[in-house]
């Protein structure tokens, strides 16, 4: 059984965070509230995502058990995993206006019942074994993190959109910089330590492509701050939170290799 409440712009923030990486994906519904993982069809970009009970104004979740059976049933098991078409849902969720949300999942975990004030919706999911296995989040220790407003990222990538089709994204001593060059342009964004939130000192950049990191821009565009993790040559993590902090979102991207 699972019903909640929760406000219709916090959720729709959430959803539209999700839909910058994958169109579909298994939410895990828990007692302590939704997790989900889930990589793009290209395995270049992955997201994950976790939101708290806390951030729900009602949020009532249990899983049938029977005898003997409820007592030794692992952790694990006590979870319900359901399928959803995020591009649809969050159109739904567009449509309510800002009414809070209200959400209950049926018997038989096949239909969602959504109610925003005077509109009703039943949505039907998807089977849950129909979509793509859950991926593993790979074991990565990054050398250094910058936090960054999240309006300075997004108008560079903006920028750059214009430019080219991949991104340079490094650190030199105590600088972050964003680079992108073209045929005839090029656009560079240079912030020293002072103009930034953190930096972690070092030497290091990676390329990756304009196309996702524009993709992951727009599911971060009501958020204030946003924390990238950097290597050389490697994958990039950008995190932040949702709902007040009573959410957090990954997003995991894999880089471009340069030719030597």
């Amino acid at each position: 059984m699972f019903k909640a409440k929760i406000d219709s712009t916090v959720f729709r923030e959430c959803i539209e965070s999700l839909t910058a990486i994958v169109d579909e994906g298994k939410f895990r519904l828990t007692e302590s509230g939704l997790k989900l993982r889930a990589v793009d069809p290209a395995n270049v970009a992955m997201v994950s995502f976790e939101l708290q009970r806390d951030a729900f104004d009602l949020f009532q979740f249990a899983v049938k058990e029977s005898g003997s059976e409820a007592e030794t049933e692992p952790e694990s098991k006590k979870e319900i995993e359901i399928g959803m078409d995020f591009v649809k849902f969050l159109a739904i969720l567009g449509i309510g206006g800002r009414d809070e949300v209200e959400l209950e999942l049926d018997e038989n975990g096949q239909k969602l019942f959504t109610r925003m004030g005077s509109l009703a919706y039943t949505i039907s999911l998807l089977d849950p074994s129909s979509l793509r296995k859950e991926p593993k989040v790979p074991e990565l220790e990054f050398p250094v993190q910058v936090i960054i407003e999240t309006e300075v990222f997004r108008r560079t990538i903006r920028a750059a959109e214009r430019i080219g089709d991949h991104i340079v994204l490094g650190v030199d001593g105590e600088v972050f910089y964003m680079e992108t060059e073209g045929e005839m342009d090029k656009l560079r964004l240079g912030l020293r330590k002072d103009q930034l939130i953190l930096l972690t000192p070092g030497t290091v950049h990676s390329l990756y492509s304009l196309d996702f990191i524009a993709a992951m821009s727009k599911g971060m565009s009501h958020v204030e701050n946003i924390t990238l993790n950097l290597g050389k040559d490697y994958p990039l993590r950008l995190d932040f939170e949702v709902a007040e902090g009573k959410g957090k979102v990954s997003y995991l991207l894999a880089p471009r290799i340069e030719n030597e």
